[in-house]
């Protein structure tokens, strides 16, 4: 039998957290450029169903979909925006203590500064009812943190070391960056959990990278606290249609893949489920004003 296990309150956030939320309020108050240029965006993503990885005779197709909505400012010394999603993710085998509705409030961005550059985002993510009810846990509180230092001043290599929950659990991992314009198109490497490429123009986008985050939960009687835990590899090509005009949006669309996906949370009679869904295709469609 499950029964849970106590978090400290949003009051007792980890350490780190509160770390990178004096990292992003450092990063602002560094100088800025004057040229700048601002895009809201609105987002939808969905995957095929996938198979429920265990032969269980009541089982059920898990579903996920994702909506996003954000604005995000670009300089030329970096970025900063503001994002929200909600990804339903519906379990519905066993006792899973949350309720499959996963919302995500998410601010930070990138900056550049001499020889460093800083990846930073706090986040609040957590499952609808923590919201409703306004009862929250401390692992509500999550983001992303990395940091970098070229290696020399014209140099295309950077290297550093980020934290954050793509693997699972979070942990601090060296990285290694490196950018490179030509005829081809951009290319960008973040090593372990990101290849990129864009053609000339943008048009055309080609992304591989590691995601994976954690969201508080809560059962439905909202006694019993955990969290979730969803990670994947995931590649994409996304093209864009037009470049959009005043008042009428750029489209882009996708199609992509996710590959050996798992998911970790708390099932109130069989204890901490670590499952593979599998692997699933997936549509994206999003709007840029």
């Amino acid at each position: 039998m499950f029964y849970g296990r106590c978090f400290p309150t949003a009051e007792g956030a980890p350490s780190w957290w509160l770390l990178l939320v004096i990292v992003l309020l450092t990063t602002l108050a560094l100088p800025r450029s004057a040229q700048a240029s601002d895009t809201v965006y609105l987002l939808y993503r969905q995957w095929q169903p996938y198979d429920w990885p265990e032969d269980v005779p009541s089982a059920s197709e898990v579903t996920r979909s994702q909506r996003g909505l954000g604005w995000r400012r670009e300089r030329a010394d970096g970025d900063f925006g503001v994002d929200y999603d909600y990804q339903p993710l519906r379990i519905r085998t066993g006792e899973p203590a949350h309720n499959g509705h996963l919302h995500r409030f998410m601010v930070g961005g990138q900056w550049r500064h001499g020889l460093y550059r800083v990846q930073a985002r706090a986040e609040l993510a957590g499952t609808s009812n923590m919201f409703k009810y306004q009862s929250v846990h401390g692992d509500i509180a999550t983001g992303r943190v990395a940091v970098f230092r070229s290696v020399h001043e014209s140099s295309a290599f950077s290297l550093g070391v980020g934290g954050d929950h793509r693997f699972g659990s979070f942990r601090w991992l060296p990285r290694i960056r490196w950018e490179h314009t030509d005829d081809n198109g951009q290319w960008l490497a973040d090593l372990p959990v990101l290849l990129q490429w864009q053609s000339p123009g943008s048009r055309w986008t080609l992304r591989l990278e590691r995601e994976g985050d954690r969201w508080a939960t809560l059962d439905a009687t909202r006694e019993v606290e955990g969290a979730l835990y969803l990670r994947e590899w995931r590649t994409e090509l996304t093209y864009r249609i037009n470049s959009g005009r005043p008042w009428w949006p750029a489209m882009v669309l996708g199609v992509g893949a996710s590959v050996d996906t798992r998911v970790r949370y708390p099932d109130l009679d069989a204890g901490t489920l670590d499952l593979r869904l599998g692997d699933a295709l997936f549509g994206s469609i999003r709007l840029d004003w």
